[in-house]
């Protein structure tokens, strides 16, 4: 198998799965103007996690890192109307491009942006004694995982599902000799999702045309 016939099938299935949606499509232009990293999830990863928050029953969701807020319209999509969403962005250029393409696509009434430190958000939130979140979408600074994945942990409840983007790292994940901080801080949190009595976890592996790589999906028991 080739990174050309990866691509291929992505475009494919983005085809058949990913129906055409103009405030995503306006996301990422508008992001792509704003010079913004080409890193946001791919359409058909947009659509699992959206998937996944509604499988869950979805009414609250946590998401850090939101970029240009692509992965946070995908998100939002999966909500019922009264349904409550934050996202965090530390880097001021990003959520402001995020928080005009969520108001472009009329759900800036169910999404707060919080501009700051993920790790002091989060922090922030557990001293708000915030409501419980149903589903937690991390994708962000991957070094501070283990930090950001915890704080999951203490906003969540029974049956929350929390998900990790970028957990294969075309394979670095299995670097064990002398991994990188970023690969480290995944490895700890599959440690800590293998060896922890209230969580399930699994690593769903991905190929694509940005190679190989997947996500950690862990619910709270």
């Amino acid at each position: 198998m080739t990174l050309d016939i990866w691509s291929e099938t992505e475009d494919f299935l983005s085809g058949l799965l990913c129906p055409p949606d103009a405030g995503l499509e306006r996301a990422l232009r508008v992001s792509d103007e704003a010079n913004l990293a080409p890193i946001n999830v791919s359409a058909l990863q947009g659509q699992q996690i959206s998937l996944l928050a509604r499988i869950v029953g979805a009414r609250r969701i946590l998401e850090v890192g939101s970029l240009g807020g692509y992965s946070a319209l995908w998100l939002a999509k999966a909500l019922p109307p009264d349904g409550r969403m934050v996202t965090i962005e530390n880097n001021p250029v990003h959520a402001a491009v995020a928080i005009g393409n969520i108001r472009a696509s009329g759900l800036a009434d169910r999404v707060e942006v919080r501009v700051g430190n993920a790790a002091d958000q989060l922090a922030l939130l557990v001293e708000e004694k915030a409501a419980p979140f149903d589903f937690f979408f991390i994708d962000a600074d991957q070094h501070n995982n283990v930090v950001y994945f915890e704080s999951c942990l203490r906003l969540g409840r029974s049956g929350s599902v929390i998900v990790i983007d970028n957990a294969v790292r075309s394979g670095e994940v299995c670097n064990v000799e002398n991994p990188n901080e970023a690969v480290r801080a995944t490895q700890q949190v599959l440690d800590l999702v293998g060896s922890a009595e209230h969580v399930d976890g699994v690593v769903f592996q991905t190929v694509g045309k940005r190679g190989h790589d997947g996500m950690l999906v862990a619910r709270i028991r």
